[in-house]
């Protein structure tokens, strides 16, 4: 019930409401891959970009296929709105460095090259944070992982 009630939520657009929902519903279910990549968006959309950045690593840790293959239409995803209202500076961040991590993980969402590109200016704007280059490094694997499989 609570599930539907927050993805009914995420549908309108009231990330603040959903994202409490799924917050609460991850608690008992960690594992749950639709959850956590619902949450990350409205961590971005909340401000909340070091929140979504971890839940971020996580999944693509766990399985990044699942993100990657996010069927934008069907699952009524947001990011092509959000990644316009950011790059329209309609969406703002606290600085650079959370626009830039925003846009990364966004992006994924639709294109693993635009994410690698985001991510790599994340890194050098932030090469403290080792979150991001454990990213870098997962999303570069992957693409080169990608084109192995398309040679073969």
């Amino acid at each position: 019930m609570s599930e539907m009630l927050a993805n009914q939520y995420f549908l309108v657009r009231n990330f603040i409401s959903a994202k409490s929902i799924y917050e609460s519903i991850l608690e008992k279910d960690y594992t749950n891959k639709s959850i956590k990549k619902k949450l990350t968006i409205c961590c971005i959309t909340t401000g909340e970009v070091d929140n979504a950045l971890s839940l971020f690593l996580s999944q693509i840790k766990d399985d990044i296929d699942f993100v990657i293959h996010t069927d934008i239409r069907s699952e009524d995803c947001p990011c092509p709105e959000l990644v316009s209202q950011i790059e329209n500076e309609e969406k703002r961040f606290k600085n650079e460095i959370e626009k830039t991590i925003a846009l990364g993980i966004l992006w994924l969402y639709c294109s693993l090259e635009k994410s690698i590109d985001f991510f790599k200016k994340a890194e050098v704007k932030n090469s403290n944070d080792n979150r991001i280059k454990e990213i870098n490094s997962i999303l570069i694997n992957k693409l080169i992982s990608n084109k192995n499989n398309s040679i073969n």
